[in-house]
């Protein structure tokens, strides 16, 4: 009881003094670039240690305010809706201060970045090649999804499949679908249940609902982010709230049947002591591609954060969406298709719609030149997917130069995949079937964030990861079960260096990052894996380096960026399979890359007109396959399995331009 007692002593007199020390305020008007106020702008101040972001809307005479909030140095942006006007300055706040902001019509609508660095900086300071895309955008251009939001983004390529719901991929700079990492307000979101463990299984179910904002950086990033950033990471931040009590209600309708709605509300309370954004969308497809595929989405999103003092804040978030699609079998042929096909290159040839309808039905079709018969609607045939993403971080400023946090995730994801014998294809099961695939992970993550001096700023962290993939067939899950866990612990280090007033920046970091196996359960079959807890898969090591110089007078940057990622093996390549056939090998090494690229970025006439280009190189020095022939195998495995083999290579060039000729017009391309 004398501990416990010490402890809230210590923790009651950190709060009475953060409380006498930590109460400044920040307050200014939003300027036009006549000189006019600016009402319903909308402002948003960024902390350069924590990356916290507060929000708040300037008032009819284009004032705003942020009362007490700690000392230190901040990034303020603000922007007109629904215009090309912009601005953001950097604030040193040492006392009670006011700030103006004066707008300018500029190609970009956002001035300041996080996820390049983990911390705020503006665009004019990064090194790294970077593009975001904010709410009022996606307003604008009334995007659905996360995917279809950053399609327009140089370095992105964006496929589905076939209609809403069906299945998405991003791949960036040419790499492959799992070498992007999805981020959630900084946090990784995976499918530990899908079988490289990355986010595309459930990306098509990314819908927009309370999103801020959406950060894509091109480039490795492992040092930082861990896992599956070789190619790039996609941070998507969820609204803070804060301000006066708001709301909105959107529904709509289009073609394929589609009907959505979304309903909002977000505020803050006590001088926005408490604050809150959550929103509740449906997307109802009803009928699909052909009119045969339709698709629903539930979700809501939301975020809610408690400053007990100025200092030291508690945040929290959920995200959680539950789908249905009605899926399509995979394209397929028949003995006339087949005899279609001549020469050593097979030219593809799809049968035409009233064929194929008549071949759904199961009645005669006429194969023409046909090579081979595309996807068909199965009238039996249907996916259920739901993720949640929870996070609770607790945010603690030191001083002014010294702060840290602490936060946890979860991250539940579930697939269940049925089907019957009325389908089309031609490998119907006889009766109903039923297949699952779960996966969590947990993770732990905190670090310290330092200024040191008047040039660095440094980083320290440390995270630990736990994840689970479960998968069974049929109804029964004892009787046809994989319980595959793997653990792993990181730390990361990062040091920030401003020179030359800013004007130069230099980023430095690394990452060390280890792994734990558990025995994994087979039910009926033990496995070859007993004793796999004893095995020490190899480590992954990363590190990365930036560095950008701002020539003010001209209005050019010149960045580069070079560094090494990698991507943990999955628990089913590690130790995946079941009955008698095992794919998955323990002993597996994380897949490594390196990358390389540089750029030039041009603001002309007054910002109105922002140039940008990059070279890029990334090499896959090793990667994870699917070997048929695995000489010297000590899990006995008949069919082949998982193993490490060489990588390859992805080179080019992205260009990018936007254009403001007046304050309510923008052009990107």
């Amino acid at each position: 009881m004398t501990l416990l007692r010490n402890i809230f002593f210590i923790l009651v007199t950190i709060l009475i003094s953060q409380n006498l020390v930590w109460a400044d305020d920040l307050t200014g008007r939003v300027l036009d670039p006549q000189g006019s106020v600016v009402p319903a702008a909308q402002v948003r101040l960024f902390d350069r240690k924590t990356g916290q972001l507060r929000t708040t809307v300037s008032n009819s005479e284009g004032g705003f305010s942020f009362r007490g909030i700690p000392r230190g140095d901040y990034l303020l942006e603000a922007d007109a809706s629904s215009s090309a006007l912009t601005a953001s300055r950097q604030v040193s706040l040492r006392g009670d201060q006011s700030a103006d902001l004066e707008l300018k019509i500029s190609g970009t609508n956002v001035e300041v970045l996080v996820t390049a660095v983990g911390t705020p900086q503006s665009i004019e300071e990064t090194a790294k090649a970077i593009d975001v895309v904010d709410a009022d955008q996606i307003a604008q251009r009334d995007e659905l999804s996360i995917t279809e939001a950053i399609r327009t983004l140089p370095g992105i390529r964006v496929k589905q499949l076939e209609g809403p719901g069906s299945f998405v991929s991003i791949r960036t700079r040419g790499l492959r679908n799992q070498d992007t990492a999805v981020l959630i307000d900084g946090m990784r979101f995976r499918d530990a249940g899908s079988i490289q463990g990355d986010a595309t299984a459930f990306l098509e179910d990314m819908t927009i609902v309370d999103t801020e904002r959406i950060e894509v950086l091109r480039g490795s990033g492992s040092s930082l982010y861990g896992s599956h950033a070789l190619g790039g990471v996609i941070n998507i931040t969820t609204r803070p709230g804060g301000g006066r009590t708001h709301g909105e209600f959107r529904a709509e309708g289009g073609g394929l049947g589609m009907i959505r709605s979304v309903l909002g509300m977000g505020g803050g309370l006590a001088a926005d002591r408490f604050t809150y954004s959550g929103s509740v969308s449906h997307l109802n497809v009803t009928k699909g591609a052909r009119d045969g595929t339709p698709y629903r989405n539930t979700a809501t999103q939301g975020a809610a954060k408690y400053s007990f003092t100025p200092g030291i804040s508690l945040n929290g978030r959920l995200w959680y969406s539950d789908s249905y699609l009605a899926t399509t079998e995979n394209p397929t042929y028949s003995p006339a298709t087949l005899a279609n096909g001549t020469g050593p290159i097979y030219t593809a040839v799809a049968l035409p719609l009233d064929q194929l309808e008549r071949f759904e039905r199961k009645q005669p079709y006429t194969v023409g030149n046909a090579t081979f018969i595309p996807n068909q609607i199965n009238p039996d045939g249907r996916r259920l997917g739901n993720f949640l993403s929870g996070a609770l971080t607790f945010q603690h400023q030191i001083s002014p130069n010294s702060s840290y946090h602490v936060g946890y995730q979860r991250v539940d994801t579930k697939r269940t995949y049925l089907d019957g014998p009325a389908g089309p294809g031609l490998f119907e099961p006889t009766g109903a079937s039923r297949s699952n695939f779960d996966g969590y992970t947990d993770t732990i993550q905190a670090h310290f964030d330092q200024r040191a001096g008047g040039y660095n700023f440094i980083t320290l962290g440390y995270e630990f990861e736990a994840e689970k993939y479960y998968t069974f067939n049929g109804s029964n899950a004892g009787a046809n079960s994989i319980d595959l866990r793997q653990r792993s612990n990181a730390f990361y280090v990062q040091d920030q260096i401003r020179l030359i007033e800013g004007q130069l920046q230099l980023t430095v970091a690394g990452r060390a990052q280890s792994f734990k196996l558990k025995t994994p359960a087979f039910a009926g079959s033990p496995g070859p894996y007993t004793g796999v807890s004893a095995v020490e898969p190899p480590n992954a090591y990363t590190g990365d380096g930036s560095l950008a110089y701002f020539f003010r007078r001209s209005g050019t940057k010149l960045r580069g960026h070079i560094g090494n990622s990698f991507r943990a093996p999955s628990g089913y390549e590690r130790y995946g399979g079941g009955g008698t056939s095992f794919y998955g090998d323990p002993r597996l090494r994380p897949e490594r890359s390196i990358a390389m690229d540089g750029g030039i970025d041009q603001w002309l006439f007054g910002s109105r007109l922002q140039l940008g280009g990059t070279i890029y190189y990334t090499k896959l020095q090793e990667l994870i396959r699917f070997d048929s022939f695995l000489p010297g195998d000590p899990f006995g495995r008949r069919f082949g399995g998982y193993a490490n083999g060489g990588g390859g290579i992805a080179r080019g060039f992205e260009f990018s331009g936007k254009v403001s000729p007046t304050s309510k017009t923008n052009f990107q391309a």
